[in-house]
């Protein structure tokens, strides 16, 4: 049998049939509630919203049911959708937000049996305390808590037994539909998010990779004090196990708890910001997953950041067009907009700027009138007809991949700023950061042309 693109077995025929249809029913289910509410020309727009509302509900329950029978993609699916308390339903929120940090766990037999795969011995024997219980538990891996020989206290990441068949399983699935969804309704093409997701995802699975992304990090951050990245113990690590230092702190979205320790959410949510400004324009290196089960505080305020499966690295040449992309977005300056939005790898079908002067402008947009650094539901059925109409006259015929995770990032940041009510001024955050890289460019390109 051909081995799968995560390097193991896939799962047998009949397992992959099962998980396919189950999607695909749940997919179809879903669609043809919505269109159904849409084609309906009688419904006032209150009994439209009510009957919007409902559906909202009734389908996340479906997709949180579908989820926490099938596990796998489909959790990471959902952690995202529930992230996004700038775009998402509120339903939708509810509902699949439960699964940022409480799925499932799976039995303790089995968290002993992958520990002895990788170390050739009991739990017991490589800690000296190890829970039975996790502490969370996630898409991929759950996390227990345990005690070193040399008596640290850490967090240990057991991956899934089978979780690389299934995920493998499920990226095969959700690229069929994606591609059903792009035949029947042209606007909604994510083929290209299909093609990055199998390229990143089977890296998710590798915890010494994650190890290693990590400490990347954690050095090119290491001079700010309100950032902390949780230490790996490398002894205790393996490709299916990583160990790191345990860390009592409040999750990110927790605000009642922020406050009640005296912590700013306003000023959690600018060290967030700042973070990411540094990591993606500086360094080109970054932490690709700020779902809220990843990021948490410690007063001062802190921000610990977990979990590093995710995360990307950017070619040089591309991180320094991005921030010239930024400063002409600021600007609003549309001819160095398209230069760097084609710098950078985006193409039109009759390469004509205007799709690309109004992909920029809907970008600015999504900030909203009054510099909201989160976007904001009710202008975005605006922005997207607008987008929409002109994109379907001229469409972008291609994406560059790394511009993908960025997007990613910026709407999961989009969701916590919205939870954690910031009034963080986007722009002047951003700026001198893109500024500074952004000559750097200019430096570059002129050298070469005096060369």
């Amino acid at each position: 049998m051909a081995k799968s693109l995560t390097g193991s077995k896939p799962l047998p025929p009949h397992q992959r049939i099962k998980r396919f249809l189950d999607v695909g029913w749940t997919f179809l289910v879903i669609y043809l509630t919505y269109k159904r509410i849409q084609r309906n020309k009688k419904l006032t727009p209150a009994q439209r919203e009510r009957r919007l509302s409902q559906a909202h509900t009734k389908n996340a329950e479906r997709i949180y049911g579908l989820a926490t029978r099938l596990e796998g993609m489909l959790i990471k699916t959902c952690q995202f959708i529930s992230s996004r308390a700038d775009v998402a339903p509120t339903e939708y929120i509810a509902v699949l937000s439960r699964l940022q940090d409480s799925v499932p766990a799976r039995p303790y037999s089995q968290v002993v049996a992958v520990i002895r795969g990788e170390f050739g011995k009991h739990p017991d024997e490589l800690f000296d305390g190890f829970t039975r219980a996790p502490i969370a538990s996630a898409s991929l891996a759950q996390v227990h808590r345990a005690r070193t020989k040399d008596g640290h206290d850490v967090a240990v990441k057991v991956q899934y037994p089978g979780i690389d068949r299934i995920l493998e399983t499920d990226l095969r699935n959700i690229a069929i539909l994606v591609k059903i969804l792009a035949r029947i309704e042209k606007n909604f093409d994510f083929r290209i998010m299909m093609r990055e997701l199998n390229k990143d995802m089977p890296r998710e699975l590798d915890f010494e990779l994650e190890g290693r992304s990590s400490e990347r990090v954690a050095k090119d951050l290491a001079h700010r004090h309100d950032i902390r990245i949780t230490k790996v113990h490398w002894a205790e690590t393996r490709r299916r196990v990583l160990t790191t230092e345990f860390i009592e702190a409040t999750k990110i979205s927790d605000i009642e708890a922020l406050l009640a320790e005296g912590i700013d959410p306003n000023q959690v949510a600018l060290i967030m910001t700042e973070a990411y400004c540094e990591q993606i324009l500086v360094h080109g290196f970054f932490h690709a997953d700020p779902h809220p089960g990843n990021l948490f505080v410690l007063p001062g305020p802190v921000v610990v950041f977990l979990d590093f499966g995710l995360s990307k690295e950017l070619p040089e040449s591309f991180r320094l067009n991005y921030a010239k992309l930024i400063t002409a977005l600021i600007a609003q300056d549309n001819e160095r907009m398209v230069s760097a939005f084609r710098a950078i790898g985006f193409k039109t079908k009759s390469d004509d700027p205007e799709s690309l002067v109004a992909l920029g402008q809907s970008f600015f947009d999504y900030g909203g009138m009054d510099n909201k650094p989160y976007v904001d539901a009710d202008v975005m059925p605006e922005v997207n007809e607008r987008l929409s109409r002109i994109l379907q006259a001229n469409p972008v015929t291609e994406i560059p991949g790394d511009i993908l995770l960025i997007f990613r990032v910026l709407g999961l940041m989009s969701g916590l700023q919205k939870r954690l009510d910031s009034r963080v001024d986007m722009v002047g955050t951003i700026t001198p950061y893109a500024e500074e890289q952004a000559q750097k460019l200019l430096e570059m390109t002129q050298g070469d042309a005096a060369g």
